[in-house]
């Protein structure tokens, strides 16, 4: 009788504890919302009548296809995408020793109301955005296919500088619009390179031309680190994981910022983009604004 009971007890404690959202695959709607196109991105807002699990992507029109003539077809492929990046990234996980890695459904579908900022596009382009609910138990199509199409525009009509701060180890960016408020719906990137580093090793850039090959290489990779609005980061060699830099005592480093909108150079001016440079010191607290911008010289 005790160990009936005690078996009870642990069943109770492992069904109280589960971390297994409920979800629906039958009469679920599915609403998407696009809410704003730019150069480089589209904001979309999703959400479902009944909690559920869904794919959404954005990719270019394919000319000749017509996604609702072909609509399963469309989606099972859509899925087995997903499923094979899916499939490479818990590869690369297992090989590395990672023992927890999680199911295909938290790690490739969405549940519940979200807005989902779709980055990296090609600016002028036609794009679908789409949307389906997916069983998460077979990994397949459930419901009508939501999409639209869109077309981003030629360039960004975003306007922006980076305020940029350093405090002891701490950096700190802050893209303001042209009221001084910060933007949080603009995608950006930002990386720091210490001088030594850029004249030792990639040498003969100039740190100009050095970020502008950089950020074509976070945009053609599709692995860029994008962040939205005021952002901090401890550079100290650990961070939050996204940055390895260490700031070393009388070193001096050069910081650049760009939104992920479109060119970074456009009719031979730069947009959106700042790069400031400073000698790192313990303690230090400085702040630069468009005024401390090098424009990417030395």
């Amino acid at each position: 009788m005790k160990r009936l009971a005690y078996i009870l007890l642990i069943q109770l404690l492992v069904l109280g504890c589960s971390t297994e959202a409920k979800y629906s695959v039958e009469n679920v709607e599915l609403d998407m919302e696009v809410i704003k196109v730019s150069c480089g991105f589209c904001e979309v807002h999703f959400d479902t009548s009944k909690p559920a699990y869904y794919y959404i992507a954005a990719e270019k029109v394919r000319e000749g296809v017509d996604p609702l003539k072909i609509e399963e077809q469309f989606k099972t492929l859509s899925l087995d995408y997903a499923y094979m990046n899916y499939i490479n990234w818990r590869y690369d996980l297992l090989y590395n020793g990672e023992p927890h890695i999680a199911e295909f459904s938290s790690h490739s579908l969405q549940y519940g109301e979200m807005t989902h900022f779709f980055t990296s596009l090609e600016e002028d382009t036609d794009y679908w955005v789409y949307a389906f609910i997916v069983d998460p138990h077979t990994n397949s199509p459930i419901g009508d296919l939501v999409i639209e199409e869109i077309h981003t525009k030629p360039s960004s009509e975003e306007k922006v500088f980076f305020k940029y701060r350093i405090n002891d180890t701490w950096d700190y960016v802050y893209p303001l619009d042209e009221s001084g408020k910060i933007n949080t719906h603009l995608p950006w990137v930002g990386e720091t390179i210490d001088s030594l580093v850029l004249r030792d090793e990639i040498n003969p850039y100039t740190p100009g031309y050095y970020f502008i090959d950089r950020m074509q290489v976070l945009r053609d990779s599709g692995k860029a680190n994008i962040h939205y609005g005021m952002y901090a980061h401890n550079n100290n060699g650990i961070g939050d994981g996204s940055s390895q830099t260490e700031f070393i005592e009388g070193h001096t480093y050069y910081t650049a910022i760009a939104s992920f909108d479109g060119p970074i150079i456009l009719d031979g001016e730069y947009k959106n983009y700042s790069i400031y440079k400073f000698t790192w010191e313990k303690g230090m607290d400085l702040v630069f604004t468009l005024e401390d911008d090098t424009l990417g010289a030395w």
